[in-house]
């Protein structure tokens, strides 16, 4: 739930900044800076077009998109698969509690991330389109953004870690974690025997682990990396397009 409160904020942002553009669009200079060079200089320009005004906004609400659907869902937790009645990794209540714990912790960490970049491209926008109430908060907003994601990153990774080892365990947790004790904690893994579509290593305890022996982890996979590819191309066809 806190994560969707971060996206309702980031889709206020860019409606409200596109309202904005749209009430002062007799203020905005023709033609319109696109590309600014190192120095943060206006280098190109583009013809006053709603396109060439709201590009970045567009751009934006695509890669926060994208990123969003790159989030495992917490439900996937639970979509378990049979497995094999002579299978040694039995389905642990205890290992699913962290993988939601963990799901819903990067969940509000991406909302968060996407929330800010939200700001900071609204803001590029109202600076290309002389719209921005002040010229210094551009150059503040993208290094504080890039702070504030580091700050998070690390802050998260150690609360998950903390968190997840304080859950209590259970038998069949101890089995999969006798099972998987050498497992390298990549990210993925392909265990058809495994029930879960998502675990937590001993290994690796703050970190998911997206089995690709299942159904569910595979089209997790295809949606985050349809997700990205679609993202780069429309940013691509708003470059082109300009």
């Amino acid at each position: 739930m806190q994560a969707r409160k971060y996206y309702a904020a980031t889709v206020f942002v860019y409606l409200a900044t596109l309202a904005y553009i749209l009430l002062r669009w007799d203020s905005i200079p023709d033609p319109i800076p696109v590309h600014f060079d190192g120095a943060g200089n206006p280098d190109r320009y583009a013809p006053k077009t709603f396109l060439g005004a709201t590009a970045l906004l567009w751009i934006g609400a695509v890669l926060s998109a994208a990123v969003a659907f790159c989030v495992p869902p917490r439900a996937m937790v639970r979509r378990t698969t049979d497995a094999p009645s002579t299978s040694p990794i039995p389905f642990s209540e205890a290992n699913a509690k962290r993988a939601e714990l963990l799901t819903d912790k990067t969940a509000t960490f991406i909302a968060q991330t996407v929330l800010g970049m939200a700001v900071c491209m609204c803001l590029s926008v109202l600076s290309s389109t002389g719209l921005a109430p002040s010229g210094w908060l551009l150059p503040v907003a993208w290094p504080a953004f890039t702070i504030g994601v580091v700050v998070l990153g690390v802050a998260f990774t150690v609360s998950a870690s903390k968190q997840v080892k304080a859950l209590p365990t259970d038998q069949d947790e101890q089995t999969r974690n006798e099972h998987f004790r050498y497992a390298g904690g990549m990210g993925v893994y392909s265990e058809p025997q495994d029930p879960a579509p998502i675990a937590v290593f001993p290994t690796n305890p703050g970190k998911l682990q997206i089995n690709t022996a299942h159904e569910q982890g595979r089209r997790y996979l295809w949606r985050a990396g349809i997700a990205i590819t679609a993202s780069a191309v429309a940013c691509v066809v708003f470059a082109v397009l300009l």
